[in-house]
């Protein structure tokens, strides 16, 4: 910063004295205004506060030097005086001045360092107070953002919400239930049940990478595209939605198209009421769903990589018998994230004896597995159950 750009205020009764100082710092490049006395200094037409004042006054005047209790500036007081006494000097540095300087001034080399060094402190001062007031700012601005953030946010979660089924739901003599619990406001699990004819239902449940409004996005495709391919083939113009590998590869297809980087794992399966079986196929889904009955329980298995990852994939159809009193159970892989077992194969195990145990609803499951204990879930969790409808 070059010195014209500080401004400074003399005040001294002593015509000789105040003309000296204002000629030194006046030559050194200082924009300098003179005044005798305090009262005169607050009829000088100063375009703004000055920086650095010098003035020969008592302690007692300090709080009356024009600009000297301004808020809106950084200034510094020098006193520039004849000493009397110790006492007179410490009085004027308890009032607020920042230095002091005897008269007749001679130490131009002391009165440079200080006039350096107090309007290094002012720069400083300043430069904090714009640093200040710019973080001020931008925080505030975040925090606006942040706001409208959670408010399309929250929006979007309330659309996410209307797209999925009802739960506690009887389809062909099935019952479907769900429960879908996000880490943050958007979730990236999402699962659907519907009827397909008299005696067959499609349910899916799909695990989309990432978190937030993009994965969020990919669940209003898999939603859009599954409500047109149960229309197509109720108008038998297609069977895409009839065969889950079809279903599994027509989706694959529709998110390479789309070209929105994401890629999602899914469980699609169809059960059969009149001849009691499921006919399912895996997109890579983990962990595994899980077949239970009174007889004990089993992970249901298919060879399938997950969607949206390769152009040309292939995913294995199978069939299975449904027992008597059954439950199929699906978790997002997010119920790994809070298992209390160390490695994968003892949260599998442990899975799969929860689930063989548990009789009762998907709120009952999850407290088995501890989940009502954990207030800030690590990733999202959802959960599918498809049972007779007597065992529901």
């Amino acid at each position: 910063m070059s010195p014209s750009s500080d401004q400074i205020l003399v005040i001294d009764s002593n015509p000789v004295d105040r003309e000296n100082l204002v000629s030194y710092l006046t030559g050194k490049g200082y924009f300098v205004q003179a005044a005798s006395n305090v009262e005169t200094a607050h009829l000088l037409a100063l375009p703004e506060a000055p920086d650095l004042i010098f003035a020969d006054v008592p302690s007692e005047q300090i709080p009356l030097l024009p600009f000297f209790e301004s808020d809106k500036k950084e200034i510094s007081l020098i006193i520039v005086s004849e000493v009397e006494s110790a006492g007179d000097v410490v009085a004027c540095l308890r009032g607020g001045a920042g230095d002091f300087i005897l008269k007749p001034v001679k130490d131009f080399e002391r009165l440079d360092s200080v006039i350096h060094k107090t309007l290094d402190q002012i720069r400083l001062s300043k430069l904090n107070k714009r640093l200040r007031s710019e973080l001020e700012e931008r925080n505030r601005k975040l925090r606006e953002g942040i706001h409208e953030l959670r408010t399309d946010q929250k929006a979007g979660l309330q659309v996410q919400l209307k797209m999925l089924p009802q739960p506690d739901k009887i389809i062909n003599d099935f019952h479907f239930d769900h429960i879908v619990r996000p880490s943050l406001y958007l979730s990236g699990d999402f699962l659907d049940y519907f009827r397909i004819d008299d005696t067959k239902s499609l349910f899916y449940f799909a695990d989309v990478s990432g978190h937030g409004a993009s994965s969020a996005f990919v669940t209003v495709l898999l939603k859009n595209l599954s409500a047109r391919l149960l229309r197509n083939l109720r108008r038998n113009s297609s069977d895409e939605l009839s065969c889950p590998v079809k279903f599994l590869k027509r989706l694959n297809q529709e998110l390479i198209v789309s070209d929105l980087g994401k890629h999602l794992t899914v469980f699609v399966g169809i059960v059969d009421h009149s001849d009691r079986s499921l006919t399912y196929a895996i997109g890579g889904h983990f962990p595994l769903p899980i077949l239970s009955s009174p007889s004990g329980a089993e992970y249901l298995n298919a060879k399938g990589v997950a969607v949206g990852l390769f152009p040309d994939p292939e995913f294995e159809r199978v069939v299975c018998p449904l027992p008597q009193d059954f439950k199929i159970t699906v978790f997002s892989d997010g119920i790994l994230e809070v298992l209390p077992s160390d490695t994968l194969k003892e949260k599998e195990k442990l899975l799969l004896d929860v689930v063989s145990r548990e009789r009762g609803g998907i709120e009952s499951l999850l407290t088995s597995v501890g989940l009502d204990d954990i207030d800030d879930l690590p990733d999202d969790i959802a959960v599918l159950t498809v049972c007779d409808k007597d065992a529901s």
